[in-house]
């Protein structure tokens, strides 16, 4: 990978025309019009990503960015939670200092470099808040190192490349809607070596890997509706999968190991619905949300496009019936979709008591449902 700023910027400038002709106006992924004007926002998105999240990634110097929010939507985001991500390196120490303050979940993930240049590569190692220590206030610190160290501890895998947080709220309204929320978060590497001007070199390096993740999340993307590999996802349209894990899988992936995932697609005419009905395991969260072909949230600033189990009604059983379609049949759970024929249905079932029921799924006329 380079290290000259001009060669890097001459690389940003071809990626981008690929991007054009391989990914944008590829009309084998879209089917609509909407999925070609999402994706030119899309691109920009993903773009601003690899500037704060790369450009401006210094292991030596670094601080927790804000991955995604009501605009910025990449990699499969959720309303109901805020991501913060920091480049770091293996052969340094670092003290990250937080307070839980109305999460419900707070976890720390190490990953190593993705070999085709994604955002975070393998899991090398992961904590969360039911197994480090919290004062009254809230307050913790959370030592990342190779070297064992007093307190809460994470060793730091020689190959490490980055710590991805995940503060989680089950709330009435999701975090991203709701402007009080605010992770108190920072970290501050232990043996930095003193601040120096940026040079060519260190920038170059920097423009490369946001370059390489501008890439791998549009380019590297598969084709829209073809069969996945990926164990939590269905390839039978209108359906999910048996929610899954990755804890004890060995699968080299950046998912969360603490999440049962489970994933589908939708694809429904104007007049039908998709009903999907189960029972939600106990357990600290649970949402399901609706994403477009580009993995981005639908609107959920403006329409109801996810549910938290705080906001899905149940009945006396405790068993819920959530309606996906383009107009709302007066449900209580249901879920828009915004104006797109297909897209993808999202489930995360965060550290379940009992593996979590896979939702039955059936598509319905609209009108049925009135």
């Amino acid at each position: 990978m380079t290290t000259d700023p001009a060669a890097a910027f001459d690389d940003l400038i071809l990626a981008l025309t690929e991007i054009r002709d391989g990914y944008i106006n590829d009309r084998a992924r879209w089917t609509e019009p909407v999925e070609i004007a999402e994706a030119y926002r899309y691109v920009g998105q993903v773009l601003s990503a690899a500037s704060e999240l790369f450009w401006e990634g210094d292991p030596d110097h670094p601080r927790f960015a804000s991955i995604v929010s009501p605009a910025r939507k990449l990699q499969g985001d959720n309303p109901d939670a805020i991501y913060h991500f920091a480049r770091v390196r293996g052969d340094r120490s670092y003290h990250v200092r937080g307070r839980r303050d109305g999460q419900c979940y707070v976890s720390f993930t190490v990953h190593g470099a993705a070999g085709d240049g994604g955002m975070a590569g393998p899991l090398l190692g992961d904590v969360n808040d039911r197994d480090f220590l919290v004062d009254d206030d809230g307050r913790y610190q959370v030592t990342f190192s190779a070297q064992p160290h007093s307190g809460n501890w994470v060793e730091l895998h020689p190959d490490a490349h980055s710590i991805v947080v995940r503060s989680y709220y089950e709330s009435a309204v999701s975090a991203q809607n709701d402007p009080s929320v605010h992770v108190d978060i920072d970290i501050v590497a232990v043996d930095s070596p003193t601040i120096e001007p940026l040079t060519e070199a260190a920038i170059g390096a920097r423009m490369a890997e946001g370059v390489a993740f501008l890439r791998q999340a549009t380019l590297g993307q598969g084709i829209p509706g073809e069969p996945s590999p990926v164990p939590f996802v269905s390839n039978t349209p209108n359906d999910v999968a048996a929610p899954f894990s990755f804890r004890d899988s060995g699968l080299p992936v950046p998912g969360a190991a603490d999440i049962f995932y489970s994933m589908g697609r939708w694809d429904l005419a104007d007049d039908e619905a998709l009903v999907m009905t189960g029972t939600l395991p106990p357990g600290p969260f649970a949402n399901v949300m609706l994403w477009n072909v580009h993995m981005q949230t639908l609107d959920y600033r403006n329409l109801p496009t996810a549910l938290n189990k705080a906001q899905i009604a149940t009945d006396d059983d405790g068993r819920y019936q959530i309606v996906i379609s383009a107009r709302n049949p007066g449900v209580a759970n249901w879920l828009c979709t915004d104006g797109h024929r297909r897209g993808t249905i999202f489930w995360r079932f965060l550290l379940p008591e009992i593996d979590p029921p896979k939702p039955e799924c059936s598509v319905v006329k609209l009108a049925d449902l009135a």
